[in-house]
Parts: structure tokens; sequence; C-alpha cells
């Protein structure tokens, strides 16, 4: 039972752990989309400030709105890039696999205790289907020596 306890103790400390972490990387992942879509945002205004400035017959500001813009969409897509490689770090892939084991060792412990009652329960039946033949066993032994001694007192 002690085995059983401290199995389900590791696994709720475990699954306590893993799912901590999958917050942490959720944040993290919809902070940087978060920062890149008000980035894309900035982008498409100025891309527009650039398109109005390239119908201006000045070129100069056109340009240099159109490059801001452009580096700036640049930057978010960089930005959600790097957002979608994000992954769990290595430990908890060793987090995950004490889960696993608590869990087997719960899984082992269950099926053993499961066998046990269905012994009891074989030898239950067994008995009060006929108590004789499963007390006889128990008996032989001294019933034996008791008659010895007997038929050993008879002879004298």
């Amino acid at each position: 039972m002690e085995h059983i306890v401290r199995s389900l103790k590791t696994v709720w400390r475990t699954e306590r752990i893993l799912g901590k972490n999958e917050f942490r990387l959720m944040v993290k992942k919809l902070q940087l989309n978060l920062l890149a879509g008000v980035v894309a945002l900035f982008g498409l205004v100025m891309l527009s400030l650039a398109l109005f400035f390239t119908l201006a017959p000045l070129w100069g500001q056109a340009l240099a709105a159109l490059a801001v813009g452009g580096l700036e969409l640049v930057i978010a897509v960089v930005l959600i890039s790097y957002s979608g490689s994000l992954s769990s770090p290595v430990e908890m892939e060793m987090v995950r696999e004490m889960r696993d084991m608590a869990l087997q060792d719960v899984e082992e412990e269950v099926a053993l205790a499961q066998a046990e009652l269905v012994s009891l329960k074989q030898e239950l039946h067994r008995f009060i289907r006929n108590p004789v033949d499963s007390l006889l066993p128990s008996l032989i032994g001294p019933l034996l020596s008791a008659v010895t001694r007997a038929l050993g007192a008879n002879k004298k």
C-alpha cells in the first residue's frame, strides 16, 4: 500500500511540474505572438504611409517609410518563427519518464492486489463448497502424529 501511495504522489508531482511548464511555454508564446502582432500592425501602418508617400511627387519620404515598414514586417516574421520553434526543455522529458514509471508502478500494484483478491475469492469458494478438503491438508500432519502416538501407547 505504501508503494502505491508513493507512486501516486510521484504522479501528482510530475503532472504538476508538467502543467506548470506547459503553462509557462504557452504564456511565452502568446507574449511573443502578441508582440509580433503589434509590430506587424505598425508595419502595415508604415506600408500604408509608404504607399501614400509613393504617390507623392517626392520619392525620398516614401522610400524611407517603405523601408521601415518592410523591416518591421521582417521582425514580426522572425518573432513568429521563434515562438513556433519553442519547445519544452530536456528536463521535462525526464519528468515525463518519472511520471510514466510511477503510473506503471501503480498499475502493477493494482494488478497484484487484484490477483490476490481473485486468489482469495477462489479459496473462499473452495472452502464454502467443500470445507473438509480445504482443512484436511493442514490437519494431516497433526492427525498422523496423534494416530502414531495413540498406536504407540496401545502397544505398550
